[in-house]
């Protein structure tokens, strides 16, 4: 018992910290991971090692790591820059989809790569989030694309399943995710 409790610390001391964007409705998710608010009903939460988003970061996890709040957060988020690299992007406009290591929501947190997708797309970025593993991607002045996504989403509510995230889709203006209206 003892070797198992000092391998998970020793597994927690030496872990990345991927941020992974979730629902605070999420029945998996509680009071007892580390998360933080982002907007709305969305949550950061800190994945403990591969694969991205198995298991979450506890708050026992956390004290274990004696860092700030801080220095998490800045861990997490350099991760996730120098992880960019194994992002792709499939299919055609007027909708495209985001393929991500099964953290597809966690690219939400790249502004660098939204900031470069800007005016590549017929109006405003619109986004919809309906699972952990899911992004599709679209504008504002796309009709088509602006029903694909309201289709993509709508389609994975109906089916239900795991780490559902968002129902509605989201509107980025000036830097910011906003719920779309």
């Amino acid at each position: 018992m003892v070797i198992a409790a000092r391998l998970h610390v020793v597994q927690v001391m030496n872990a990345t910290f991927m941020p992974v964007v979730v629902s605070v409705r999420d029945p998996d998710y509680s009071d007892r991971h580390v998360l933080d608010v982002l907007f709305d009903d969305l949550a950061v939460g800190y994945s403990l090692g591969q694969p991205y988003g198995d298991r979450l970061m506890t708050w026992p996890d956390f004290e274990r790591l004696r860092m700030s709040r801080r220095e998490l957060r800045h861990r997490a988020a350099s991760l996730l820059d120098a992880s960019m690299e194994r992002l792709r992007i499939h299919g055609q406009p007027p909708a495209l989809m985001l393929s991500f290591d099964g953290i597809e929501s966690s690219v939400l947190l790249c502004d660098e790569f939204w900031d470069g997708l800007e005016g590549r797309v017929p109006g405003s970025i619109v986004v919809g989030v309906p699972a952990r593993d899911v992004v599709v991607v679209t504008g504002s002045r796309s009709a088509a694309g602006m029903a694909k996504a309201r289709r993509t989403v709508d389609r994975m509510f109906y089916a239900g399943g795991r780490h559902l995230v968002r129902q509605g889709l989201l509107v980025r203006q000036r830097g910011m995710w906003q719920p779309m209206r």
